[in-house]
């Protein structure tokens, strides 16, 4: 691989990119989360291969994105190049080949069951959270078929495992204080902290904290949380590709908004707008289908932004709406059906 062209390549196509480390990675602002406010100021690092047999790994300090840089993730981060991708497809290749890099590669879909859950107090508590959120009756199963885990330690449990990723008090406070979604792979369980801030330790005192289910995951690519549905690829009407920030909105315009019309409801656990949209129209490799954003009503989510992500997307010639809460001081539509109301913009 020709690594000189590969970082000349990345300082060109990637905004505020500049070199780091000497030379050996490239820094720039993450593809996956907000990142700082300066916007000069990344937190993302690319590296640049020192051996064959090296891969080109990325990751983020602040959210912790990490994975091996492919062709599929220059499209995903709108820095597609040919030579480029070429390169990348037989350098990886060869890495591949090498046992230490193996866990790298590593992009398969778990087998995770999801079962049952504990009926105690602190489960039922978060049971009746769920509940009040977005003013659903939720049960038990209901929640399980959501691929929504009210406890950690259920999880392990019920998977037999044993070897954790994060410290055992770690882990008891997670299982107390949060509740999660499953990711798409089924390797991670994005929680959320339903205990006031100050209450756990400081590493986990934050809105959402990425549990690492399996010991053997380096990659977390796919670590973002898609509500299970079926769809028909048969029909001719288009697949609709529901697209929100967090978990707590995908789920309530799934089920107080479109009523569990049929369609992908996912979350992108970031700001990768434009990465998830060609994430899962790779995948599905359908002729149409229809892109339904619904962002924040903040910075990230502005019109702006969003004419953004059309001009980034409008190659796929797909039809593009972006839809907003537009009640009173809510910024979002992770709520209760009688504090939304939707308005809608076709792009």
């Amino acid at each position: 691989m020709n690594t000189n062209l590969y970082r000349k390549f990345l300082l060109s196509v990637i905004p505020r990119s500049k070199i780091a480390s000497g030379g050996s990675h490239i820094n720039c602002r993450c593809f996956y989360c907000s990142d700082s406010a300066n916007i000069d100021h990344g937190h993302f690092y690319i590296s640049i291969p020192q051996t064959s047999t090296e891969p080109s790994m990325y990751y983020c300090q602040k959210c912790h994105a990490k994975g091996v840089v492919t062709y599929k993730t220059l499209i995903e981060w709108n820095a597609y190049n040919e030579q480029i991708a070429i390169e990348l497809i037989d350098h990886n290749k060869k890495c591949s080949t090498v046992k230490s890099n193996a866990k790298y590669f590593n992009r398969k879909i778990y087998n995770l069951s999801n079962t049952y859950t504990t009926d105690n107090e602190n489960n039922r508590i978060k049971l009746q959270f769920m509940r009040d959120r977005l003013g659903y009756p939720f049960t038990y199963e209901e929640l399980r078929s959501l691929k929504v885990q009210l406890s950690l330690k259920d999880c392990l449990q019920e998977n037999r495992i044993g070897n954790l990723t994060r410290n055992a008090n770690i882990v008891d406070q997670l299982d107390q204080n949060f509740l999660g979604f499953i990711s798409i792979d089924n390797a991670f369980l994005n929680m959320r902290r339903l205990c006031p801030k100050g209450l756990v330790y400081k590493s986990i005192d934050i809105r959402y904290v990425n549990y690492k289910i399996f010991a053997d995951k380096e990659d977390t690519t796919d670590r973002f949380y898609t509500i299970p549905t079926q769809i028909d690829i048969n029909r001719p009407e288009p697949v609709k590709i529901h697209i929100a920030e967090g978990p707590f909105d995908i789920l309530s315009i799934y089920l107080n908004v479109r009523h569990r019309e049929p369609g992908i409801y996912t979350s992108i656990a970031g700001s990768n707008y434009i990465g998830i949209a060609k994430k899962f129209t790779d995948m599905l490799r359908l002729p149409y289908v229809e892109l339904h954003y619904y962002p924040d009503n903040d910075k990230l989510g502005s019109n702006h932004q969003m004419d953004k992500v059309y001009q980034a997307l409008k190659g796929l010639q797909f039809d593009m709406y972006v839809h907003r809460n537009m009640y009173p001081d809510e910024k979002d539509f992770g709520v209760t059906p009688d504090r939304i109301r939707e308005t809608i913009r076709k792009l």
